[in-house]
């Protein structure tokens, strides 16, 4: 199948790709949430600041009273940075193939039409030569002075023609939810862990060995 940005889509084609969307994007987004909702619980400091920038659009004001609107979701620049960043140690797909549709060459080597190409997103995030201090936690890489240079090498939802449709979709749902979650609940971890301590298991998505586990608690406004 090739891509092309002048396709015109039939209303079939785009009933379907709004189910692959909402359906396929489900799953991602519960694991992406997941892992951020751990960050957020093992750096006090970062749910900290995410808790400043939404009192800073919302006061102290419940959900019920001011509900999140689209035009939030814009201002969230923190806790975008924070669900990169997350996403950037703990990519949902860690490894994504391609085929070549037709000869490749990089650097010496070519690579011949047809050929399965597999790229291990994770690797690349954690790569030491594009990230320094990979495994550290800093959602200000995210700064748009600083990501500028890197961008190239972040690719949590592929990059492309073949990309994944749903990007905009999971980051808004992401940060209403854990807007939501964090406007309502203090997140706690007994003890802090060290990312290189997270044991991994890969599948077509990514897991932890063992389940990361979060305390919630029920957040007052003084």
């Amino acid at each position: 199948m090739e891509a092309s940005p002048k396709e015109n889509f039939t209303s079939e084609q785009i009933r379907d790709i709004v189910i692959t969307m909402l359906l396929a994007a489900s799953d991602s987004i519960s694991i992406a949430m997941n892992f951020v909702i751990f960050m957020l619980a093992n750096f006090p400091k970062v749910q900290e600041k995410v808790l400043e920038e939404l009192l800073e659009i919302y006061g102290t004001e419940t959900i019920k009273s001011v509900p999140i609107k689209y035009d939030d979701l814009q201002k969230m620049h923190y806790l975008d940075r924070v669900i990169k960043e997350t996403m950037r140690i703990f990519p949902v797909v860690p490894i994504i193939g391609r085929q070549a549709k037709e000869d490749l060459k990089i650097g010496e080597v070519i690579l011949p039409k047809g050929t399965n190409i597999f790229i291990p997103i994770i690797k690349m995030h954690r790569n030491e030569k594009y990230w320094p201090n990979p495994l550290m936690f800093d959602p200000d890489r995210f700064l748009p002075e600083r990501i500028k240079s890197q961008s190239y090498y972040y690719i949590p939802f592929s990059d492309g023609p073949r990309n994944c449709i749903g990007m905009k979709y999971a980051m808004m749902c992401m940060k209403v939810v854990l807007a939501t979650l964090a406007r309502t609940f203090v997140f706690k971890v007994n003890k802090s862990v060290k990312i290189d301590e997270i044991k991994l298991k890969f599948s077509t998505t990514i897991s932890t060995e063992k389940p990361l586990k979060v305390k919630l608690e029920k957040r007052y406004f003084q």
